[in-house]
């Protein structure tokens, strides 16, 4: 005789619930982007920031949006966003040429754009690609930012935690020239539901789940009024999901994301 399980997969904490959809946050502050004759300089404000509250699940998609761009030499400016988890990406990095530079540009920075930011002008208003045109910077971002930024991927934040604050540093990195965001900037949060896909099979129950949440421990419990505990086995990776396979035990079983 095969038992039957009745099985409920839950997610922890309040913001991973089942909800989704694309959220649209503007810091309206101008930015001032200084030049001094010792650079790397900062902006002003530095890091300009977005707070992020009441968002329920985990980042699918982000685009960064810069209002009202203007610089005499856009390839002088290196743009970092740092997420609330501490992942970042570069933005824009020494690409859109020099003078006559930009002026009173939009630039919508974002992965599945066709193509870059032109690497050396001219720069117009459009979306484009995350952009980084040299390997490395050559020095290190002045704190409170990371001091060796990442590629220029914005996918690098899928999976995280879309509450907290979000933090853009922008530096000049060479002398003379200087520029404003004068409109601020925008950042776009698409987010998608934490779910357990949950199947029996034969006397085992096969619990998955999307290998784009990370930092997640699958908990198991048979009565939720009880202490939950970490399922074993540990999950393995197969075809971009998570994998734990547990022989079915008892009349009921839950099972929960929770990190």
């Amino acid at each position: 005789m095969v038992k039957t399980l009745s099985l409920l997969g839950l997610v922890c904490a309040s913001w991973f619930d089942a909800s989704a959809g694309t959220f649209f946050f503007t810091n309206v502050t101008p930015i001032t982007i200084n030049d001094s004759t010792n650079p790397p300089t900062k902006a002003t404000p530095y890091p300009s920031t977005i707070p992020v509250t009441g968002l329920s699940g985990v980042v699918a998609k982000i685009t960064v949006q810069l209002n009202n761009f203007s610089h005499a030499f856009p390839d002088d400016v290196d743009i970092v966003l740092v997420g609330p988890e501490g992942q970042n990406a570069v933005v824009m990095s020494n690409c859109g040429g020099g003078h006559p530079g930009a002026n009173n540009i939009t630039l919508t920075l974002d992965d599945s754009a066709s193509s870059g930011v032109p690497l050396y002008g001219p720069l117009v208003s459009g979306t484009f690609k995350p952009t980084k045109r040299l390997s490395s910077f050559g020095f290190p971002f002045p704190s409170p930012a990371p001091a060796s930024p990442g590629g220029a991927s914005l996918a690098v934040f899928n999976g995280s935690n879309p509450n907290g604050t979000w933090s853009l540093f922008i530096v000049d990195d060479a002398s003379p020239d200087a520029g404003t965001i004068s409109g601020g900037w925008s950042i776009s949060i698409a987010t998608q539901p934490v779910l357990l896909s949950i199947t029996q099979i034969d006397t085992n129950v096969v619990i998955s789940w999307t290998n784009l949440l990370s930092a997640f421990t699958l908990q198991t419990t048979p009565n939720p009024s009880t202490t939950w505990t970490n399922a074993l086995p540990l999950p393995t990776l197969v075809s971009g999901e998570y994998i734990v396979t547990n022989p079915i035990s008892g009349p009921l079983r839950l099972y929960r994301l929770a990190r």
